[in-house]
């Protein structure tokens, strides 16, 4: 119970001062993060501004059915909720499950921008600039363990 309260306070203290938990290593990937979820943003507007129903947006990706609403909401859920996590934990084999998981949205996010059911062309350049995004991961140098 004591580490735990430790644990909260080092937060605390870190969030009055406005610095992060996540490891120096890491914050080039934290800012990946945040562009990536600007450009989100940008592909799901320009899906409302064009009245478009994403679930109705439909490829068969490897063989199985995908909707684009899906694919979008499993990208933003590892932006927000995943990679976060996973960073924070520090494990020379996060980044190994960051970049496996991002390759797998940047498939579908690239799929889904190059086909033809995307109608508008305000939506295929917001997908075809998060596809860009998701192809460019930065590198993550991780320190050398002194074990």
């Amino acid at each position: 119970m004591i580490r735990f309260a430790r644990a909260l306070m080092q937060a605390l203290r870190l969030t009055l001062r406005g610095e992060s938990l996540t490891p120096a290593h890491y914050r080039p990937l934290e800012a990946w993060i945040r562009d990536g979820l600007t450009l989100l943003d940008k592909a799901e507007r320009a899906a409302a501004a064009d009245r478009r129903d994403l679930a109705a947006l439909r490829l068969k990706l490897d063989g199985r059915p995908t909707r684009l609403d899906t694919t979008l909401k499993m990208l933003r859920h590892n932006l927000t909720e995943a990679y976060p996590r996973l960073i924070r934990l520090d494990d020379p084999h996060s980044i190994t499950v960051v970049q496996s998981s991002n390759l797998n949205d940047q498939y579908r996010v690239g799929q889904f921008a190059a086909s033809d059911v995307i109608s508008s062309a305000a939506l295929r350049r917001a997908l075809e600039g998060l596809d860009a995004h998701l192809q460019n991961l930065p590198k993550v140098d991780l320190p050398q363990s002194t074990a």
